[in-house]
């Protein structure tokens, strides 16, 4: 990954400053103060941290005293000793769970938003915009970037299209230290600031993509910019921009939306598209395909809550696309979390229940796909998760995400 690396200030290449303390083994650096022609940087628990805000001034000062362990806390944000303790015991343990940690991190962490993440509404679209787009662009070929990533749940998916391993950027390290660990070990996580320049060589992806947290960012101009340069090649490439707000309606969790004639602007060197999730959604719901050769009224978008924008040179990009299935079982098959169980015998009855009444409004579409009520054979879920060949009694349970494939430990 470090080839691809660089400061987002001075555009400089990065090396390990080998007169500080630092730990490498088999190539792979863990900890270290890494340099430009005009900052340093630590590197923690193998993780680059490529921005100056306090935190991380106070994890490269760690990591120059030779104490990782205190710049790894620095990272994870928890200044309370008691909170400090029981995060790094969970982390210790080889038996924790994804939501172990994310309980260990304590209240303000994302922690129902990212647990249920793998059925909700939203993820259900950008997990088939991105098998369509960066399909069609990387061929297995070309490495992907997910900018503004989270704990990597739609990085997962990018495993099985990008090659090399793609990266996962955002600025909060706990999320990609989950991702690492749990959600998608094999990629490759970085920590920094999508509201500053992004940290990597122009033309060393074929595939950028910001899923969720667009409508977040201030520095929009900047980030479109940057996301055409990473993607600018010989080879035509693709941006992204999953579920973003618009201005002209409301949401739940607004942020700093632009209308979409806004958005529009923002594209000023490769064509872009702006879709309706909701034209996206009925697509997927209805099993495809998967239409990305239509456009989109100006008055349906302007009444959306929430768009998808797609910029490529391609040709093959603005088409009809068939929904792709994940090409292998990379996890285990579990209930969504969503549901609570209760078993009779050998059914089991299934009961759809959100954490809270935010969480139903913001993503109460889900019932387009999850059965309020229905019963499982618990011999065939057995199977399922003992085999991994689906018996046909779940495969609508899978299509309708009652059963998902789950990263191993997730809950």
């Amino acid at each position: 990954m470090f080839e691809v690396l660089r400061c987002p200030y001075c555009g400089g290449r990065l090396e390990v400053v080998p007169s500080i303390y630092h730990r490498v083994f088999e190539d792979q650096i863990h900890e270290a103060v890494i340099a430009c022609h005009c900052c340093v940087f630590p590197v923690v628990d193998g993780i680059p941290v490529l921005h100056l805000l306090p935190a991380a001034i106070t994890a490269r000062e760690h990591i120059e005293a030779e104490q990782p362990s205190l710049a790894l806390r620095a990272m994870v944000g928890l200044n309370d000793a008691g909170e400090a303790a029981r995060f790094e015991a969970a982390a210790r343990s080889d038996a924790s769970t994804y939501r172990d940690i994310v309980e260990a991190l304590g209240p303000t962490f994302e922690g129902g938003y990212f647990l249920y993440r793998f059925s909700d509404p939203t993820f259900v679209v950008a997990d088939a915009v991105l098998r369509a787009v960066a399909g069609t662009v990387l061929k297995g070929a070309r490495r992907a970037v997910d900018i503004c990533g989270g704990s990597g749940h739609l990085t997962r998916s990018l495993l099985e299209l990008s090659a090399p391993a793609p990266i996962l950027a955002d600025l909060y390290f706990a999320k990609v230290w989950l991702a690492r660990r749990f959600t998608a070990p094999g990629s490759e996580p970085v920590c920094c600031d999508g509201n500053a320049p992004m940290p990597f060589a122009r033309g060393a992806f074929g595939y950028a993509m910001c899923s969720d947290a667009f409508q977040y960012i201030w520095t929009k101009r900047q980030l479109i910019g940057e996301m055409a340069r990473l993607v600018a090649g010989p080879e035509p490439g693709a941006v992204v921009i999953n579920h973003t707000h618009n201005q002209l309606t409301w949401t739940p969790s607004q942020g700093q939306p632009l209308s979409p004639a806004g958005y529009r602007d923002l594209f000023e060197t490769i064509p872009a598209r702006i879709y309706a999730e909701t034209s996206l959604f009925s697509d997927v719901v209805k099993g495809g395909p998967l239409d990305l050769s239509r456009r989109e009224r100006d008055s349906v978008l302007d009444a959306e809550q929430a768009l998808t924008i797609v910029a490529s040179d391609h040709p093959d990009v603005y088409a009809a696309h068939p929904l792709q299935a994940p090409s292998r079982a990379t996890g285990e098959y579990r209930l969504n979390p969503l549901y609570s169980v209760e078993q009779e015998g050998s059914r089991l009855r299934l009961t759809l229940k959100f954490p809270n009444a935010a969480y139903e409004e913001e993503y109460g579409a889900c019932r387009e796909y999850l059965p309020e009520q229905t019963e499982i054979d618990a011999g065939a879920l057995h199977e399922l998760q003992e085999t991994g060949t689906v018996p046909e009694p779940l495969a609508e349970m899978l299509a309708r995400r009652v059963v998902v494939n789950l990263p191993k430990q997730y809950y």
